[in-house]
């Protein structure tokens, strides 16, 4: 596996896991996603995570004014394969970002059901902060951040 520069194209040849959809959506569905990801493009530094030529995942830290980022993550099954590798290059990404834009706080929402996924931002140096309710239609979702 290794990381390459995010282009939204990638996004398109990125077979989404189950519980990868379910935030998107209600966001317009793959539509929304692409518009979706040229915003994460334009928002601050983003990877594309290959194994051999295949997109495994996409992500990335918006960056707010106040030295706050967003993170975002679109994976593939691919990731449940290769669970280690790949929060291994996703944390050196993250802490890239982090050390290099000077951020003190980096938060992201996880979907209620999306257990993997918060252990994976937990592995990556996240803490649940609390519930949004209803923040994407009638969805609720955790906050989580890396503060430093």
């Amino acid at each position: 596996m290794r990381v390459v520069a995010f282009e939204v194209a990638h996004v398109e040849r990125l077979e989404l896991r189950a519980a990868d959809r379910l935030g998107f959506a209600a966001r317009g569905g793959r539509a929304g996603l692409l518009a979706l990801a040229r915003l994460y493009r334009a928002s601050g530094p983003c990877w594309t995570v290959l194994a051999g030529d295949t997109v495994a995942a996409c992500g990335g830290v918006g960056v707010q004014p106040g030295a706050t980022g967003n993170a975002w993550a679109l994976t593939s099954p691919l990731v449940e394969a290769h669970p280690v590798a790949t929060a291994r290059l996703a944390r050196r990404c993250i802490e890239a970002a982090e050390a290099g834009l000077g951020l003190s706080r980096i938060q992201t929402t996880v979907h209620v059901r999306h257990v993997a996924r918060a252990k994976w931002f937990e592995f990556l140096g996240f803490t649940r902060e609390g519930l949004l309710r209803r923040l994407v239609g009638d969805d609720d979702y955790h906050l989580y951040a890396r503060v430093r």
